[in-house]
Parts: structure tokens; C-alpha cells; sequence
């Protein structure tokens, strides 16, 4: 009973650029009760969008104007839209277009010629994750209006979330750390961790869930429980990042399909100077040469986590020398918006790091957070932050 009346409720709307195909979409749609909008372009799309903030909507990716990917973009950038639920309705299969479709931001994709019951798992899904989300949202507005009650609640989540995160840093003699952390609000999505590997290596662990907040905190939770018990078996960046997908796939599947996690994992020997790295989509490390004149981004491929059931990641290895610093960070770094709702942007960002390159650790995580509040203006932010900066001393 309460699946039909939300079902009465969720607004859906529809975006092709092919009559039949949007007919056919609102003839399945309506039939199973749902509320239809469409619209036949992205801009046409985004314009009924900022009006009536529909519950879920299905993206055609093939349109002249505006392409899917593009209005996808679009909404997720819009702190307004960006929690709306975006399918991709797609007659492209390769693996590059679902990249493509992740990068902008895509919770979800249906192939052409599409089955009706897959269409319609897939939106009843993605509808429970937003009530969710709607709930979540609902219950916090409550608690902020009732301070007392807020500041103590939010104390003791911060309070459980800062055990998650490592006392102190790893006790290495050629090997120096700075870690910065600030969640948009007392918790956040985004974590980090330590493994003490041997007296030589030291493994490195970043990761950033979608969304923010109490939902994400929450998520944090689970991610760090799977990654402690996994690095136990294994430290190979790779295999790490297998691993904990094949774990956390498992624990999102139904009310949290289309949640992800995007995490990066480094094991560094400090006798050798060997970084052995694996990404699953997570914003790319920078590697700062001693000598001043090199920064290098470590690139590789690799799914974020909760997307696939099962995903192989790559490994690559990069030479660090005396001198050098590592900087990972994840995406809220550089989605910092000021009161004008301009982003810093990566491009910005890779220029603050290439002015202060000739800092120690310390030096350049206080100075690129000092110049990110700078940018920022006092306005808040749509997303957590975390830097980390490794130094391989002289």
C-alpha cells in the first residue's frame, strides 16, 4: 500500500527526442501509476526540471542540442538538481560510454530497445533510494530546527566517525604525512586510513561515497569495516580494490542500487621509494618531483566501487625519490563554489599546486586549504574535502 501511494506521488520525467520512443516510455510509466513529464531536447529538459523537480528522470543520450551526458552534467553540477536520480537511456553499449555516463554523473543506465521490466525495477529502485534521500533530508531539517537537540546528536555521530579516521600518522623515518578533513557539515562521506604494512611500507587508503552527509557518513562506516578486514588478507593496491567492490556490491544491492565509492589505494615502500597504486574512480593523485620543475598525475583505470559485482582494477608502479611528495584529495577539493557560484575547478586547483610545489607536506596542505578558503569567501560547500600530502624525505 505505501509502495502504491508513493508510486502516486513520484513524479518521472521523460527526455527523447523520438516521439514513439516517449510515448511508449509514458504508456509503461503511467500504467504502473507513476506521474509523467517529457520533454523532446535538454534544454527544453532542464528548463521543466528547475520548475517542478521531478523524482526521477530518464535521459536519452542520443539528442541534437544539448546530448544526455551534457544535461546530466548539467544537473549534477546544480546543488538544486544533483540529487535528483538521472538513467541514461542509452543504444550505445561500449564501455567508454558508460565512463562517459559515470564522469557526468549518471545513477543509473537502460539499454535500447528497452524491456519493460527492467525499466520498471529500475525506476522503482531508484524512486526508494530518493524517498530515501527525501527522508534523510525531512529528518535532519528537524533536527536543525530543534538546536540543542542537533548539536548533541551531531557531536556524538562526529565523535563515532573520528574513531573511524587514524589517531596519528604512520611512524616512518623516511616517510612524512599531512592529512587535512572538512566535511560539509559535522560528518561527511569522504575517508581516509593508514595501514601499517611492515617497517618499510605503508599502505595508503582515500575514499569518497556520492552524496554527502548523514547518508554518506553512514556509508563511511561500511566502507572502512570492509577495508581493515581486507587489508589483512591482502595489501597489493589491486587486489585491495577487487576485493572490497566484490564486499560492498553485495551490501548495496536493492534500497542502495546506484550508490558508489569511489577510492584510491597506495602501497609505498619506503626503503625503495616504490608506489604501487590502483584507482577506482576516484580524482587523480599528484606526484611533485623534488626537483621542482615535474608534477605527474598517476593515472589509471578502474570502476568506482558498488557499480559492478565484479571489476578487475589496475595496478601501476611509479618510482618516488628523495624530495618528492604525493598528493591525493578528493573531489570537494576542487568543486569549491564562492558566493558568486563560481568553482575553483581542476584546473585552478593543478595551478595552486604547481605555485606551492616547493613546500614540505605541512607547509603545502595548510597553504592550499588557506587558498581554497580564500576562493571560497565564507560560502558553504557543496561537498566534503580531504587532502592528504605524502613526503619521501631527503
Amino acid at each position: 500500500m505505501l509502495e502504491q501511494n508513493w508510486a502516486s506521488e513520484a513524479v518521472i520525467l521523460v527526455v527523447d527526442d523520438v516521439v514513439t520512443n516517449v510515448e511508449l516510455m509514458k504508456l509503461q510509466l503511467s500504467r504502473a501509476g507513476y506521474q509523467i513529464l517529457t520533454a523532446s531536447n535538454g534544454e527544453e529538459a532542464l528548463e521543466i526540471i528547475r520548475r517542478s523537480l521531478p523524482d526521477l528522470i530518464l535521459l536519452d543520450v542520443m539528442m541534437p542540442g544539448m546530448n544526455g551526458f551534457e544535461v546530466c552534467a548539467a544537473l549534477k553540477d546544480d546543488p538544486h538538481t544533483q540529487l535528483i536520480p538521472v538513467v541514461l537511456v542509452t543504444a550505445l553499449h561500449e564501455v567508454e560510454d558508460r565512463i562517459k555516463g559515470i564522469e557526468a554523473g549518471a545513477d543509473d543506465f537502460i539499454s535500447k530497445p528497452f524491456n519493460r521490466v527492467e525499466l520498471l525495477t529500475r525506476v522503482r529502485s531508484l524512486l526508494r533510494i530518493r524517498k530515501l534521500y527525501r527522508q534523510l533530508e525531512r529528518s535532519y531539517q528537524e533536527i536543525e530546527a530543534k538546536n540543542a537537540i542537533l548539536t548533541e546528536e551531531l557531536k556524538m555521530a562526529r565523535h563515532v566517525q573520528q574513531h573511524l579516521l587514524p589517531a596519528k600518522y604512520p611512524a616512518l623515518s623516511k616517510l612524512t604525512f599531512s592529512v587535512v578533513y572538512r566535511p560539509t557539515i559535522e560528518i561527511g562521506g569522504d575517508f581516509y586510513d593508514f595501514l601499517n604494512v611492515s617497517d618499510q611500507e605503508v599502505g595508503l587508503f582515500l575514499s569518497d561515497v556520492s552524496g554527502h552527509g548523514v547518508s554518506a557518513a553512514m556509508l563511511t562506516m561500511v566502507i572502512s569495516t570492509i577495508m581493515r578486514a581486507v587489508a589483512q588478507k591482502v595489501q597489493e593496491p589491486g587486489a585491495v580494490l577487487k576485493q572490497i567492490n566484490e564486499q560492498f556490491s553485495t551490501m548495496v544491492e536493492g534500497e542502495l542500487t546506484g550508490t558508489f565509492v569511489t577510492a584510491f589505494s597506495v602501497l609505498i615502500n619506503q626503503a625503495t621509494g616504490e608506489v604501487k597504486y590502483g584507482n577506482a574512480g576516484h580524482p587523480t593523485p599528484i606526484l611533485i618531483r623534488g626537483d621542482g620543475r615535474t608534477v605527474e598525475r598517476l593515472d589509471t583505470d578502474g570502476f568506482p566501487l558498488g557499480l559492478f559485482d565484479y571489476s578487475n582494477y589496475e595496478q601501476k608502479v611509479v618510482q618516488m625519490e628523495p624530495g618528492d611528495k604525493l598528493v591525493l584529495y578528493t573531489d570537494g577539493i576542487y568543486d569549491v563554489m564562492n558566493k558568486q557560484r563560481r568553482i575553483l575547478g581542476m584546473n585552478k586547483f593543478m595551478d595552486i599546486v604547481w605555485e606551492l610545489r616547493q613546500l614540505d607536506a605541512h607547509s603545502l596542505s595548510d597553504e592550499i586549504m588557506r587558498r581554497i578558503h580564500d576562493f571560497a569567501g565564507g560560502a558553504a560547500q557543496p561537498d566534503d574535502i580531504c587532502l592528504m600530502v605524502v613526503e619521501y624525505l631527503k
